[in-house]
């Protein structure tokens, strides 16, 4: 029964976002007859979210494993078989997963539905020395529809625009929202729980937007330039007022040439980038080499995925710790 509920809040919640967010409150006593909801992620940072909404009435399985590039993940056969046992899956979109279609399709016609997360909303687009604004319109007839991808020479991009939305708090905001009225439709016995955790959420995420740009402001102003490992802030960037100078990572799949790295360095040091910053994903020998050819610091942050530290655990704390040792490495 919830399996033919779910696809009618698919369509509805891939066309607009609604309101609410998550806290804490698990809500354990008021699991559902048929047992927790089974929930598929695409990354971790979904899983946390959909966690913090759902609480105890959701049991989550997220199929990117924590610290695990999401560019490069190859499904394992056991994936499909997980994934057909799930009521619901939500993927962020815009080409992040690019694997997700073919993983449906092995796990038969019977399969979940899929919530994508970024539908509806507006995003940059890569250029070559910026991000254009373009909103993506909603595919409102294909709910599976994996968002068009491709890779130029050169370079890794999105056709649909820089998928790295949750970067800007008020984005992760409208997530929580979608994944607060997707569970409803599917578990409407849980409708209270899942707007009671998701007010709280939303409130704590209220927070962490107001504590970023606290830290924010205590950055010179001509410090406010970032290199990151790859494409991965520019929402980030334009919420909060940096300047994205370059990324180490052109394309996840390839390493920049010699020729590339020394056109980078130049430009550091041009631009007197206070530090670089690296992702746990990623080879940190190419950033440390780098920074060493600048004369700069090598701090890391997270992006797509969660690590199994404090630091990084929860969506709140993986914001948290960027914002804290960005505004360490650029002066703050």
């Amino acid at each position: 029964m919830r399996r033919i509920l779910l696809f009618g809040v698919v369509a509805a919640v891939l066309v607009a976002g609604c309101g609410g967010a998550s806290g804490g409150d698990s809500g354990s006593d008021e699991s559902g007859a048929d047992g927790e909801v089974q929930v598929a992620t695409t990354i971790s940072v979904l899983g946390d979210m959909v966690e913090e909404v759902g609480g105890d009435r959701v049991e989550v399985f997220n199929l990117v494993p924590p610290g695990t590039d999401v560019h490069t993940f190859q499904p394992r056969p056991s994936d499909a078989r997980r994934i057909s046992e799930a009521e619901v899956v939500f993927q962020n979109g815009l080409g992040l997963e690019d694997w997700l279609e073919d993983l449906l399709e092995s796990a038969g016609n019977e399969g979940p539905g899929v919530v994508t997360l970024a539908r509806g909303m507006e995003t940059l687009k890569g250029e070559e020395h910026g991000y254009g604004v373009e909103e993506e319109h909603a595919r409102e007839e294909d709910e599976h529809a994996d968002e068009e991808h491709r890779e130029e020479e050169g370079g890794h991009t999105h056709a649909e625009g820089n998928p790295h939305l949750w970067l800007d708090v008020s984005n992760a905001e409208r997530y929580v929202e979608k994944i607060r009225d997707t569970l409803i439709e599917v578990d409407p016995e849980g409708a209270e729980t899942y707007e009671r955790n998701a007010r709280a959420y939303l409130a704590e995420l209220e927070d962490l937007d107001g504590y970023i740009r606290g830290k924010v402001r205590g950055i010179p102003e001509e410090n406010r330039r970032l290199v990151t490992f790859h494409d991965a802030f520019p929402y980030f960037a334009e919420a909060y007022g940096f300047e994205l100078v370059d990324v180490i990572l052109q394309n996840p799949e390839a390493e920049p040439s010699a020729r590339e790295t020394a056109e980078l360095v130049q430009q550091i040091e041009e631009q007197e980038v206070p530090a670089v910053f690296t992702e746990p994903q990623f080879n940190r020998g190419l950033a440390e080499t780098i920074a060493r050819e600048a004369d700069v610091e090598v701090y890391e942050i997270y992006s797509d995925s969660l690590v199994d530290d404090p630091a990084a655990d929860s969506y709140v704390e993986m914001m948290r710790t960027n914002i804290d040792r960005i505004a360490e490495g650029l002066g703050g």
